[in-house]
């Protein structure tokens, strides 16, 4: 009671001492704001409680209008005689109304949806509500003039009494703009020092650092909020400049918007590089649009959530604000109508709704909807699109997706027609088609990562033995021309192992570093020793040196001694098969001492449609077409012709048969040409997959057979009984069986693997363990 009696007393005290005294609300307000408090949370209101805080609601409603009079009349008695006792009158109604209002919309909050669009609505209610909020705007507006020239003078009389405070204030604002001077003068040499130290001295520098290079390049806008938030965060601490924060609120909107704009039209503009100069336009017309619409949407519903809460005021600038999005958006969608429009023609299916907006583009008012169905189509499809992208970086999913692409194609292409009139091209024609490979063929970037790799050893001043491992047919010896054709600090030195062995190329590098054929591995090595001349030493097929036999190592250790002996900066690099080189790497491990070991990587299904398409024949008077070839519709192959989907489809059957292969690729690619009788037109048609359950069941031992010819490249029956531990009758019969089949080829009495089966054995004996591909 005493305290109560000292804050209705304030006016001796605040004159005297300069003790700053609350304003107290009526007793009728804090009553109300205690009930309000006392209501429970929606989801455990009864049917009373409800009843409750419509009463309480209607209470508050004929209270405000009773103060808001009462408001006015202290106002009035203000203006009319500006004394402190009438001043504490008019605080004391705004402190009430501020209570009242702060009661009305939590009240609002936990009524009904009918009583808030009733009150807060475009009804007669609605009406009388905006006019009372609209006449207590009136009021609050006056009051803070009142309040504000009164605190002016307070400060007047302050600073002549003890200026300290605001000086203290004045020199932390100065502190503050010091800083951003400072930071204004200096920015550019110190993120240019940040770019060379963080970003251009690292080739994959942390996420960190490139989000602190993002937002730099907004850093004077940035500095600018930060200085001007401070500022008013110091000034609004002396008593009579309170209100100066409400300006931060303009602050954060206005300049935090604009860095906002600035920071999305950037990150649009980087993502929308392949896109046309029309497009990228208008993208950033439509970000500017929405974003300048958000930000002054903002500020208005900020401030009047913070002067009159959440009322009727509040919810028709928020229905006028919605208004303004709608016409905002249709001024969007006029225009993106004829670009939209555009886009689509180049997608030849589409569903019905969409054939109906793309007949209403141009007729009135159906032109706005038809341009919002076409743009959620075309996002829709891009989405998919974009999904399906980021999914076949999978290998798994892309491998699954064409082995059942393959079933569709090999189902639709056995219920086909006319395939009675193609005839197969074979031999030396098919070339003429789809050509082989030379000198003046297309390269195809792959291996990238791994050519790095070898290019610090094998580019630099050091001695250096690396070894470059991979399937048959990979692009192991398309990967050492490259090296040898980059190199400008050696002599490079191209060496194919022939299959005889260790013998033969010794005379092959005797040669080629300018010695006689005959020359000794001593010879060798004191010219390699006393040479000025640094040479770069390919060598190929390196896998002719291994035999998967006790002691089949011996040539290849030979081979790698001398080369290491010669004690001068010369470099030697060996392809060797992946079959290989697992022998190899169990049988000895590290002790070899290879500087690096390199496994080529299986080709993507992107670099195989690269390759087979810079094979294909063009110049000639008919080329090769994909017409006719059935293909079922896939999602990322959805706005191509016909003819390039089938062949894009085709390409991924390839791509999957062949594991990545690009040797394996090409053979089937070509046993895929056909004429047709009538027409003498070149096609292309499903291969057929060369498949044989008596590999699946095969005894172990003729699998070790047909292991020990793919590790040896080519093999004799004798190396091959010294490997597999068979008898020489026994090989005999296998190397007849495996022939009958077509298995295997035979090379001046030498069995090697057949092209045509290479795959389909490779696969059996990785699923049986013997082999890894």
């Amino acid at each position: 009671m005493l305290a109560c009696l000292f804050l209705s007393m304030p006016s001796l005290a605040d004159n005297e001492y300069g003790f700053q005294s609350q304003p107290q609300a009526s007793e009728e307000a804090i009553q109300i704001a205690q009930q309000v408090a006392a209501i429970p949370d929606p989801l455990f209101m009864s049917a009373k409680d409800q009843r409750r805080v419509d009463s309480l609601l209607a209470h508050v409603l004929r209270v405000q209008r009773e103060q808001i009079a009462l408001f006015a009349e202290h106002l009035n008695q203000y203006r009319a005689s500006s004394n402190d006792s009438t001043w504490n009158g008019v605080q004391g109604s705004y402190s009430t109304l501020t209570s009242l209002n702060q009661s009305k919309e939590s009240l609002l909050a936990l009524t009904s949806a009918a009583n808030q669009e009733r009150l807060t609505g475009f009804g007669p209610y609605g009406v009388t509500q905006f006019k009372q909020e609209w006449q207590l705007t009136k009021h609050n507006i006056e009051y803070l003039i009142y309040f504000q020239v009164r605190s002016f003078k307070s400060l007047v009389g302050e600073i002549l009494i003890s200026p300290i405070p605001v000086i203290w204030a004045a020199i932390k604002v100065l502190f503050v703009y010091f800083g951003l001077v400072w930071w204004l003068a200096n920015s550019k040499r110190l993120i240019d020092l940040f770019r060379q130290s963080q970003l251009e001295s690292k080739t994959n520098p942390p996420l960190w650092v490139r989000l602190i290079w993002y937002i730099s390049r907004a850093h004077r806008a940035i500095a600018w909020l930060i200085a001007i938030t401070l500022s008013l965060r110091v000034l609004s601490q002396i008593p009579s400049l309170q209100h100066l924060i409400l300006l931060e609120i303009f602050t954060w909107w206005i300049l935090g918007g604009s860095i906002a704009i600035s920071f999305i039209l950037e990150f649009a503009y980087r993502n929308s590089r392949s896109s046309s100069p029309e497009v990228i336009a208008l993208r950033l017309a439509t970000i500017r649009r929405y974003v300048w619409s958000i930000i002054i949407a903002g500020v208005i519903l900020q401030i009047s959530m913070h002067t009159l809460g959440k009322g009727t005021i509040y919810s028709w600038i928020y229905s006028a604000l919605f208004f303004w999005f709608v016409l905002v958006t249709i001024s969007v969608l006029k225009l993106w109508r004829k670009t939209v429009f555009e886009s689509l023609q180049h997608h030849f299916e589409y569903p019905v709704w969409v054939h109906w907006a793309n007949n209403r583009q141009n007729t009135f008012l159906l032109n706005i909807p038809a341009t919002a169905i076409a743009i959620v189509w075309l996002t829709i499809e891009n989405i998919k699109h974009r999904v399906m992208s980021l999914l076949s970086h999978s290998t798994l999913f892309s491998q699954a997706l064409a082995y059942l692409f393959r079933i569709e194609v090999a189902k639709q292409s056995g219920l086909g027609k006319g395939h009675h009139q193609l005839v197969r091209i074979k031999g030396e024609q098919v070339f003429d088609y789809v050509l082989p490979g030379n000198i003046d063929s297309t390269l195809i970037d792959y291996a990238g990562d791994e050519i790095k790799q070898l290019s610090r050893y094998l580019m630099s001043d050091s001695p250096a033995i690396c070894v470059v491992s991979g399937e048959r047919g990979i692009g192991a010896t398309t990967l050492l021309n490259t090296m040898l054709n980059k190199v400008s600090n050696a002599e490079p030195i191209y060496l194919s192992c022939p299959y005889a062995g260790y013998t033969e190329l010794l005379k092959q590098l005797a040669v080629s570093i300018g010695l006689d054929e005959e020359s000794s591995e001593i010879q060798i090595l004191a010219h390699l020793r006393k040479s000025d001349t640094t040479y770069l030493i390919a060598i190929d097929n390196a896998h002719r040196l291994v035999k998967p036999m006790v002691g089949g190592l011996n040539d290849l250790i030979r081979i790698t001694n001398l080369l290491r002996r010669s004690k001068k900066n010369h470099r030697i690099v060996f392809s060797i098969v992946k079959s290989s080189w697992r022998f190899v790497d169990r049988a000895r491990g590290e002790r070899l001492l290879f500087d690096l070991v390199c496994f080529l990587p299986r080709w993507s299904e992107k670099q195989i449609a690269q390759l087979l398409d810079s094979r294909i024949n063009q110049s000639i008077d008919k080329p090769l077409s994909f017409e006719g070839l059935v293909v079922p519709k896939q999602w990322d192959h959805e706005d191509i012709s016909e003819e390039e989907r089938a062949k894009q489809g085709f390409y991924r059957i390839l791509w999957h048969y062949s594991d990545g292969n690009p040797t394996v690729a090409l053979r089937f690619f070509r046993l895929s040409i056909n004429r047709n009788k009538e027409t003498d037109q070149t096609v292309v048609r499903l291969f057929h997959v060369p498949e044989s359950q008596e590999l699946e069941n095969m005894p172990k031992p003729m699998l070790a057979v047909l292991r020990s010819i793919i590790q040896l490249e080519i093999a004799s029956p004798e190396i091959l009984s010294e490997c597999t531990q068979l008898s020489i009758a026994e090989i005999t019969g296998i190397l007849r069986y495996f022939q009958s089949r077509g298995f295997i080829e035979w090379s001046e009495d030498q069995a090697r693997v057949s092209d045509h089966w290479f795959r389909h054995i490779t696969n059996v004996l990785d699923r049986q363990h013997l082999l890894v591909k």
